[in-house]
Parts: structure tokens; sequence; C-alpha cells
């Protein structure tokens, strides 16, 4: 795959709303519906919250969501995000929904499907093999992406840092589209992403894909920081919460909706939906 193509995927679907983030902000507006309830959610989870009745829906990366609600561009009723530390200003709980895992999805069609499969680490730093990744600066998936590699040179013999220099970063919600349009080879994603998509992914190992509550300690060995905040690893959980009356019977049905959330891919533990938990301190679990 030539590098000046890859190159040019950096600008795809951009829509910049100047003054937000002082960065590119992406997104895509979900269901459309005459409901005046309105729900700001992760791109992740633009499909599952679609399905959900009652609010329309508009998805951003979770960072970019809780930048847009601190600097009074949106305000929305509900609220669910990939990271429920990101919260931090919007409010003091959420409600733990759901869980996730960081995978390495491929185009099947590729001609070096069978080199991913065989070899992951080898593939994603070879400047021949397109990868995609996300902008770190605008949601989570961008930056375990980056603290997943860092846990893997710590570990390995890859190069973090060559890794996410070849690699394009594109918009979540467009992520997956570029990868099965044949623009990229491989992308980092999260497991439901891939599921939705009925595209095949190989496994990161327990220890990088932010999957394991016991791996917490590992997962909070490496950092990122986004400026005004500075995020720890942690496994990989979603928190929703209601800004207004009118958000609250939205996000009951999000967070109580255990079979949608397993078919589109996410993991709910037997303990979910975990109410009213401290957006201070669940992180440090």
């Amino acid at each position: 795959m030539e590098l000046s193509r890859r190159a040019l995927l950096g600008t795809i679907g951009g829509a910049t709303i100047a003054g937000v983030t002082g960065v590119t902000l992406y997104g895509e507006v979900g269901r459309e519906t005459e409901d005046r309830t309105t729900a700001l959610v992760a791109g992740s989870l633009l499909a599952v919250a679609n399905e959900v009745p009652g609010a329309t829906v508009e998805a951003h990366g979770s960072a970019a969501v809780r930048r847009l609600i601190l600097d009074g561009h949106r305000d929305p009723d509900a609220v669910a995000l990939a990271d429920p530390t990101l919260f931090e200003g919007i409010s003091s709980d959420a409600t733990l929904f759901a869980t996730n895992s960081l995978v390495l999805a491929y185009n099947p069609e590729s001609d070096v499907a069978d080199d991913i499969r065989r070899d992951w680490q080898a593939a994603v730093q070879d400047p021949d093999v397109g990868v995609g990744r996300t902008d770190p600066d605008l949601d989570p998936l961008g930056y375990r992406t980056v603290m997943a590699l860092e846990l893997a040179a710590n570990r390995t013999d890859i190069d973090a840092d060559r890794v996410l220099a070849n690699a394009t970063t594109v918009p979540e919600t467009d992520l997956l589209n570029v990868l099965e349009g044949g623009e990229l080879d491989a992308a980092f994603a999260y497991r439901n992403m891939a599921v939705q998509r009925d595209l095949p992914a190989v496994s990161l190992p327990t220890w990088m894909n932010f999957s394991d509550p016991e791996a917490a300690d590992q997962y909070g060995q490496v950092t990122y920081d986004l400026g005004d905040k500075t995020v720890r690893g942690a496994p990989i959980r979603y928190g929703a919460t209601a800004l207004t009356e009118a958000g609250q019977s939205w996000i009951e049905r999000l967070v109580t909706g255990t079979e949608r959330l397993e078919r589109m891919g996410f993991s709910v533990p037997q303990s979910y939906p975990d109410r009213d938990r401290s957006v201070a301190t669940v992180g440090g679990e």
C-alpha cells in the first residue's frame, strides 16, 4: 500500500468546530427523531445507542464530548462515554454498564491479511502495511491504543513510536468504513466495532488490551495527557448519566439493555449496571 495514499486519509470525515477544542472534531449524528431528548455518546456506542428509542443521538470521541459540554457547545439530556473518568466536571457519578477489549481488526481481503494473523506485531511495524488508529486527544480508543503500544514496548521488542508514526489517524466513527473500503489493512479498534461490522480481529494479549480487571495494576503503569486532564490506563468501562430529568428514561433503557449490548459485541459483567459510581474514584480500581 502506498504511503502517500495513506497520508491522504488523515483528512477523511473531518468537520472543524472552531474554538471548541483547538483540534479538529469528528462526529456523526445517529438516528434523528422528533424527540426533544438529546443524547451525546461515544463513537463506539453510536450503533447501539441508535437502537435505544426516545432520544436524538449524536456521537463523537468521548474526550471531544467532554470538551463540547464543558465549553458550552452542547447541552445534552443524556451522556454515555467510553471512559467514566471523563465525566469529571460534567457529573459527579455515572452508571457503569458495559466493558470492552482492544483488538486489531483487519480487512480479510487485504494482501497482508495472512501476515497480520500470523504475526500482528511485525505487521503493524511494517511501513507497507496500512494501519489505522484514532486521535488520542479526541477519544479513549485513541489514547488506549497509544498506552497499549507503550505497554507492549515495555514487554516486547515492538517499537511503539514507529507504529504510531506510520499509522493513519482516522475518526472513530469512520475508522472501520475506511478499513472495509480497502484503504487500510488493519486498525486498532474495540471488539464491539469489529463484531458489528463482521470483521475479523486479532485478540491482543490481556496485559495490553484493557479488558481484565485483574490486570488493572499493569494498565495503570501508563498514562496519557489530554491537556487539562491526565488519564491513567484502566480496564475499559462504559459509563452513562442523565444531566436532565428528560434524559433519565433513555439512560435507563441504555444501561439495562444487556441482551442488546452483548449482541452488539460489548461485554456486560453480572454486576452491571453498577449505578451511581463516583467518577473521582472509578479510574483507580
